[in-house]
C-alpha cells in the first residue's frame, strides 16, 4: 500500500517507485487494480448496509403510519360509542 501510495505523489513516476524495491511495474499495476477492485467491492458492500439500513428506516415508518392509522379508527369508534351511550 505504501508503494501505490508512493506512486500517487505528484511528479513521481510508476518506474521510479518500482526501482527502489526492485518491483516490476506489471507487478505495481497488477497490485494497483486489485486495490482499486478491492475498493470498489468494499463501496459496493457499504452501499448496500446504507440501503438495508434505509429500507429498514423505511418498513418502520410504514409499521408506525399504519399503526396510527388503527389507534385514530379505534379513537373514533369509541367516540361514536360514547355518544349513543
Amino acid at each position: 500500500m505504501e508503494i501505490l501510495r508512493e506512486a500517487e505523489q505528484p511528479e513521481v513516476t510508476v518506474s521510479a517507485v518500482c526501482r527502489r524495491p526492485a518491483l516490476a511495474p506489471s507487478v505495481f499495476y497488477k497490485w494497483r487494480a486489485v486495490a482499486n477492485t478491492g475498493s470498489a467491492v468494499a463501496l459496493k458492500r457499504d452501499a448496500k448496509r446504507m440501503l438495508r439500513k434505509d429500507d429498514i428506516e423505511v418498513k418502520h415508518k410504514a409499521e408506525i403510519d399504519r399503526l396510527r392509522a388503527v389507534v385514530a379508527e379505534i379513537t373514533a369508534e369509541n367516540l361514536e360509542l360514547k355518544k349513543k351511550n
